[in-house]
Formats: structure tokens, sequence, C-alpha cells
């Protein structure tokens, strides 16, 4: 005997099955969205030296920097800023498409000394160090600052 109701029924119960399945799948998928883009944020600064953010040939904007009030002058002397070395070179330029790091050693776990814009010059200093798959260049700034930076996001200068 078949009950009259029965496969309604089970029409009935297989779809509210199907809209929970469904339900649950796109939540599990908005979770997984929100993790991977917070990895990503906290992740950012360490990937920057070997994953540029911005395209070739797309306009990407400059990084601002917010302006700090300073302190209203004391009357003790600042010390005058040092000179750059007159012997100074440029032999390499960052040849990224987005600002890298500049850091105090051979590695991404150094912190940054400074943030360094594309196309800004530097002197290699003849040191190398192999770190993983990554070589690593020491340079100098024009302003005299010395630091480390994947040779990954330079170039040479052609003579």
């Amino acid at each position: 005997m078949v009950e009259p109701g029965l496969s309604s029924r089970l029409r009935q119960h297989s779809r509210r099955s199907g809209l929970l399945i469904g339900l649950s799948m796109a939540i599990a998928i908005l979770i997984l969205i929100a993790g991977f883009i917070w990895i990503y944020v906290r992740l950012g600064p360490y990937l920057s030296d070997f994953v540029p953010i911005g395209r070739a040939g797309s306009a990407t904007p400059a990084p601002t920097t917010l302006a700090v009030a300073s302190p209203a002058p004391t009357a003790t002397p600042t010390p005058p800023t040092p000179t750059p070395t007159p012997t100074w070179q440029a032999t390499h330029r960052v040849s990224a498409n987005t600002a890298v790091n500049f850091r105090s050693g051979p590695n991404t776990i150094s912190p940054p000394v400074r943030t360094l814009e594309p196309g800004t010059l530097l002197q290699f200093l003849g040191e190398q160090e192999q770190s993983g798959n990554t070589t690593w260049m020491r340079c100098q700034l024009e302003d005299g600052t010395e630091g480390w930076i994947s040779a990954s996001l330079v170039t040479p200068l052609n003579p």
C-alpha cells in the first residue's frame, strides 16, 4: 500500500535538506574567505619583499605617510645630520612596481630600516648572503643608510 501523502512529504523533506546544505556551504565559504583575508593582511609586511602588490603599468597610488606634529623646539641644539660621503655612486635601482622593505639584516625576520619607493638608487657594498632561495644584497642609500634588500627587487644600472 502506498500512502497518498508520503511522496509529497518526502519531496518537501528533501527540499528542506537541500536548502540547509546549500546554506551551510555558503557560510563555510564566507568563513574561509574571511580567514584568507585576515591571514593575507597579517602576512603582507613579510611577503612584500617577494610579492609585489601592484602590476606593471598599473596606476598604483604611492603609499602615503601620516604627518606627525613635531614637538615644540627646545633650547638644546640638535646634532647636525651627517652628510653623504662624496664617494657614493649608485650601482643599482629598485625595480619592483611597489614600495619594498630595506631591512637591517639579510632575511625577512629582520625589521625594515626604511621603505624604498620604485626607482630608488642604491650603492651595492659588495656583500651578498644567501638565505633559503633568496639572495640578499647589502646596499647603501645616498644619505648613508645601510641595509639589505632582496636581489630580485633590484636591477644594476647600465654604465
